[in-house]
């Protein structure tokens, strides 16, 4: 079957109208073609986001069309940060109270007042931007889609120090052909710092781009005990993993057993395949196969 028929029938699959045969021609080729298979979850994701269309009246007017915001300093920057009964759900750095106001309406569809930040919210923005990370975001994510939301939430995940590829993020939510995906959701990330999206990086190795620019990320990376020079040297050479001699064991260059691995012991991979084929076995806490 090809795509272009394989296409048409993906919905009428998805909800069972579909006959038997037809169907499973379908599901033939979605195990051999990664971006019509990428159309299955994004065709779900537009079903569940339609359906969160339908909500109960709110308490009040005000609640319908305002949440609040504030503006605080942490290490001399100005952070502009939005808040809701359930979280944080906007953080932007400098620009005025009008622009992150604007912001706000194009992204939310939603105004702001202004009202003193939480001090439990204050302190986890002040964390995340200070190096320290947050283990348990207070984040309003009511508005993600299902997808969006999962792949938020493995962000989460992702250990203060350590880094993980896009891949892996997309292999964590359940979809591993939706690293374009993935990538999107990274730089569309309404809560960043908290959400650490800069925690995410190319598969080819370095650090990527990041919505706040390269300097940014590398800062908050470094701040928080990544190795950024490290991993921009394996990347110059094309190392992705590193094992151990000892345990026969390999692992992303971030994680924290690899950063453990003596010189004399450290074997290093440039790929997956080729750990496999020397006897290595994948670290069960960083899971690097996946990435």
């Amino acid at each position: 079957m090809q795509c272009r028929s394989a296409l048409t029938r993906i919905d009428a699959m998805r909800t069972g109208e579909l006959p038997s045969d037809e169907a499973g021609q379908v599901k033939q080729h979605l195990k051999t073609c990664p971006s019509c298979d990428e159309s299955v979850g994004d065709l779900d994701d537009l079903a569940r986001s339609v359906k969160t269309l339908s909500v109960p009246p709110p308490r009040s007017c005000r609640e319908a069309v305002c949440d609040r915001f504030d503006m605080i300093e942490v290490g001399g920057r100005q952070v502009w940060v939005a808040f809701s009964s359930r979280g944080l759900t906007m953080i932007h750095t400098g620009g005025s109270a009008d622009d992150f106001r604007a912001r706000y309406a194009e992204r939310r569809g939603h105004e702001l007042h202004r009202e003193a930040l939480p001090e439990k919210l204050r302190r986890q923005v002040a964390s995340a931007l200070e190096g320290e990370g947050v283990s348990k975001p207070l984040v309003d994510l009511v508005a993600a889609t299902d997808f969006e939301r999962k792949v938020l939430e493995v962000l989460t995940q992702i250990p203060r120090g350590e880094v993980r590829t896009y891949s892996w993020v997309a292999q964590q939510a359940g979809r591993p052909s939706a690293i374009r995906a993935v990538g999107n959701i990274c730089a569309r990330n309404v809560v960043p710092f908290v959400v650490p999206c800069h925690r995410v990086v190319p598969t080819v190795g370095g650090i990527g781009n990041y919505a706040f620019g390269e300097r940014a990320k590398r800062e908050l990376l470094e701040r928080e005990g990544v190795p950024v020079g490290q991993l921009e040297d394996l990347a110059r050479h094309g190392i992705r993993f590193l094992g151990s001699k000892t345990t026969k064991i390999f692992c992303v260059p971030t994680c924290r057993d690899a950063q453990r691995i003596r010189d004399e012991n450290r074997v290093e991979f440039h790929h997956a395949d080729e750990a496999f084929g020397k006897g290595f076995r994948p670290c069960k806490r960083c899971q690097p196969a996946a990435a």
